[in-house]
């Protein structure tokens, strides 16, 4: 783990507000939980630096500047930018001496911080770059409100307002969205292609041909645009089919492995329950009995 290292200089104005959490039992095993959220306008020798924080860190930069260096890299930060850490790894923060930096901020932890932490990550950089209208500044002060009344609500509230904003920055690393639809015509054609035929045998490569794209193209824009590689998007669509036929249909699982393109029943049994979590026949005796 790491032993826990800070220095700083706690250098910021009379108003600036910091509220510090003590979590419940019950939040910290079930919800998102705030550790500090607060509301900065630093002086000029403010900085943090810090290294083995089991804590995850929002901040929102809403005026002047800053700058940042974590992994490696070091990244200035401007009017709505926004970088999200994981704090076990070192970082160093400061403001700007003659651009003095105002930030809302939290720090976090529980439910699923770390597998928010790892999809946003994917974006390649801590930092983005947020629309002027972003609601997370919004979100924040949301927050430190629900942390000043500390009642019955609080942290239910709290982890609803922390899932906003996980989610605003999960969506704000989604590639632009297209004029009327997310995805792009070429994309759109390759998936519905994919819903047409997942019963049928389609190659990277046939898939790659029949619509005039280089496979390693493809395989980038789909993982882009729908999450999945298109083999992933098959597999996905195939076991999809197979939850309804199981559910709604008294094929043997033989039957249904074939209708959905999988000849191996043994490879099919192994999918299904990858993504399943359960095999194949205590999916059918679960749906069927509720349904």
């Amino acid at each position: 783990m790491g032993t826990y290292m800070e220095k700083a200089a706690h250098d910021w104005t009379n108003d600036s507000v910091r509220i510090i959490a003590t979590p419940s039992l019950v939040a910290k095993s079930t919800y998102f939980y705030v550790q500090e959220v607060g509301h900065f306008r630093t002086l000029p020798t403010y900085f943090t630096e810090r290294q083995h924080l089991n804590s995850f860190l929002v901040v929102y930069t809403l005026a002047g500047k800053g700058y940042l260096r974590y992994r490696n890299h070091e990244y200035e930060l401007r009017p709505h930018h926004v970088f999200f850490i994981d704090c076990h790894n070192y970082q160093y923060y400061k403001t700007d001496k003659n651009d003095l930096w105002e930030m809302a901020w939290v720090h976090f932890n529980g439910s699923s911080s770390r597998g928010y932490y790892e999809q946003f990550l994917k974006n390649g950089s801590p930092v983005i770059s947020a629309d002027d209208n972003s609601p997370i500044p919004v979100i924040i002060d949301q927050l430190l409100e629900a942390n000043r009344q500390n009642d019955v609500r609080t942290e239910p509230l709290s982890s609803k307002y922390l899932v906003d904003i996980l989610t605003e920055l999960l969506l704000a690393t989604s590639p632009p969205q297209a004029t009327g639809a997310f995805l792009p015509a070429h994309i759109q054609k390759i998936i519905s292609d994919l819903d047409k035929r997942f019963q049928e045998k389609i190659s990277l490569d046939q898939l790659a041909s029949q619509h005039a794209i280089s496979k390693y193209h493809l395989l980038r824009e789909c993982k882009k645009y729908t999450g999945y590689t298109p083999n992933e998007y098959l597999i996905h669509r195939r076991i999809t089919y197979a939850k309804e036929l199981l559910t709604y249909s008294d094929l043997t699982i033989a039957a249904i492995a074939h209708q959905t393109g999988v000849d191996n029943v043994s490879h099919f049994f192994n999918l299904f329950k990858q993504r399943a979590e359960m095999t194949p026949l205590a999916y059918r005796k679960k749906w069927q009995r509720i349904t």
